[in-house]
């Protein structure tokens, strides 16, 4: 799988150019890096320069800190916004663990908040992917960078 890559590559060059890379994954297509702290209209401005470019995948994606069921105002801004700005494939990304024991949703990755079980199942899109948990469908490097994303608010104001 190609998701893989980022990762692969990144050693692979660094044994060829040795350990001066600020991370062990490149970061993926035409992807802000993922842990800038950046709004995400300025994302998808950034992005949509560089969309034309791509003859594979390009996907434009807006990671949350959580739901937006609450916000649809701000979920009918940013899909607009990238409408508008002509991405041709947008992507919200929202965390979505299940506690597999007492069946709590939301987003707490390893420990259910409720009654403490390890029994989760953590939904994720991986760049493009719906994935049951990221943390075996992917290398060590993508589960990093996909744990570094800076997470946008869903609570933001539009």
């Amino acid at each position: 799988m190609a998701e893989n890559l980022c990762y692969t590559a990144m050693t692979k060059f660094k044994k060829v150019y040795g350990d001066m890379f600020e991370r062990d994954y490149f970061t993926n297509s035409i992807h802000v890096p993922v842990w800038e702290q950046i709004s995400p209209f300025d994302k998808i401005d950034i992005e949509s320069q560089l969309t034309g470019y791509s003859s594979a995948g390009c996907i434009t994606y807006v990671e949350l800190d959580g739901g937006m069921s609450n916000n649809l105002d701000a979920l009918e801004t940013l899909v607009n916004y990238a409408m508008d700005k002509d991405i041709p494939y947008f992507a919200i990304n929202i965390p979505n663990d299940t506690c597999n024991d007492c069946g709590f949703t939301g987003e707490f990755n390893d420990v259910c908040p409720v009654c403490g079980s390890h029994n989760i199942n953590h939904l994720r899109r991986v760049t493009g992917y719906l994935t049951g948990d990221y943390k075996t469908a992917f290398n060590w490097g993508k589960q990093k960078e996909t744990e570094d994303r800076f997470r946008h608010s869903s609570l933001m104001e539009v």
